[in-house]
């Protein structure tokens, strides 16, 4: 069982000048354990920086971190630099624009991979843009990559020098609810975000809060690194609750998902972090078990129904006709049809779900 969550707070108000709300003090026995935890929770920049006492494991791992974050920094810029011009309405989402707007440092934050957003039409201009930045599409089939795409699951590519790129035209899977008027062709909640050496286009801090909220909850509060976002973003931009609120209006789901995760991220790093205080207690009692140890993660069906503790009846309804309709990448490995024909899917997937399962 996990104890590390009041060092985790403790760090973190130490990172973002913040007054001390209590945490105690890590014994040397306990090292090892800490290491494990922060590994798991992707915290190792969090607790070198915050924690005097962390040790010298742990402080090699998190430079080890930095290094890696800095390399995919400098990638995303030379990415950003190679694609925008072919996709004008190009986003970098999450990971190292995050890290910017939440972290003092980009370096102190993990993330192992870039995520990019960009227009639906610009598909077959994405393709060539990647080639020429020597990306090669992580799928061998073009038929199942261009039908990830239509569906909106996002395709991913790879580099020979070891990034892992993802690139979709949606915040999330079909199924998942979203505010229909974020868009990334559109340009309210986008904003250029310095990085290292240059800037990208990326999702302003009131967008990035939902987008981090909606994201704990999609993985049932699995990583506190991620809680983390939720409350950097708090501490360091003030007016960015209001703001996100603003952008989740017209989606229930958006905005009881906006609202629990500032409150997790208040209850687990602050106090005083957000203006939602102690709401949603049962689901910031889960939360803190989840990510201390006390209580083990969610399979697919108690992750589903996590969700839906969320939705209106309407979004229920919804978030399970999507799942349950929706063609997915098994049907297209099943079965890999032309794009003349991709409708077919539509037909072909109520048959599947029956014969095969979901």
């Amino acid at each position: 069982m996990d104890d590390f969550l009041p060092l985790a707070r403790r760090a973190f108000r130490a990172l973002h000048g913040l007054p001390d709300a209590g945490g105690g003090t890590l014994a040397p026995a306990a090292r090892e354990g800490l290491f494990a935890w922060a590994r798991r929770h992707r915290l190792f920049g969090l607790l070198q920086a915050g924690l005097p006492e962390a040790g010298e494991k742990l402080r090699t791992a998190a430079y080890g971190q930095a290094q890696h974050a800095a390399r995919h920094a400098n990638e995303a810029e030379r990415l950003f630099a190679s694609l925008s011009p072919l996709l004008p309405e190009l986003a970098l989402v999450k990971g190292p624009a995050l890290a910017a707007q939440a972290w003092p440092q980009i370096g102190l934050r993990s993330f192992d991979d870039l995520d990019f957003l960009c227009a639906r039409r610009n598909y077959t201009r994405l393709l060539a843009g990647m080639r020429t930045a020597g990306y090669a599409p992580a799928a061998d089939d073009p038929r199942r990559m261009e039908h990830l795409w239509h569906y909106g699951w996002g395709v991913a590519f790879r580099h020979p020098d070891g990034f892992l790129v993802e690139i979709n035209h949606r915040f999330f899977p079909p199924h998942y609810p979203w505010p229909r008027r974020i868009r990334v062709a559109e340009t309210d909640g986008f904003a250029s975000q310095p990085l290292d050496a240059a800037a990208v286009r990326a999702p302003t801090p009131a967008l990035h809060l939902l987008l981090s909220c909606e994201h704990a909850i999609w993985h049932g509060w699995a990583r506190l690194a991620w809680i983390a976002d939720v409350a950097g973003l708090l501490a360091r931009h003030p007016d960015a609750f209001p703001q996100a609120m603003a952008l989740a209006r017209s989606c229930p789901f958006a905005e009881r998902a906006l609202t629990a995760g500032c409150a997790v991220a208040d209850a687990l790093f602050g106090p005083g972090l957000g203006p939602v205080g102690r709401m949603f207690p049962d689901v910031v009692a889960h939360a803190a078990a989840r990510l201390g140890g006390q209580a083990r993660g969610m399979n697919d069906v108690e992750l589903r129904r996590f969700h839906e503790r969320f939705m209106t009846r309407a979004e229920i309804f919804a978030y399970r006709w999507r799942r349950a309709f929706t063609p997915g990448d098994g049907d297209f490995q099943r079965l890999s049809l032309p794009s003349a024909l991709r409708g077919l899917y539509w037909l072909l997937r109520p048959a599947r779900g029956a014969l095969f399962g979901s």
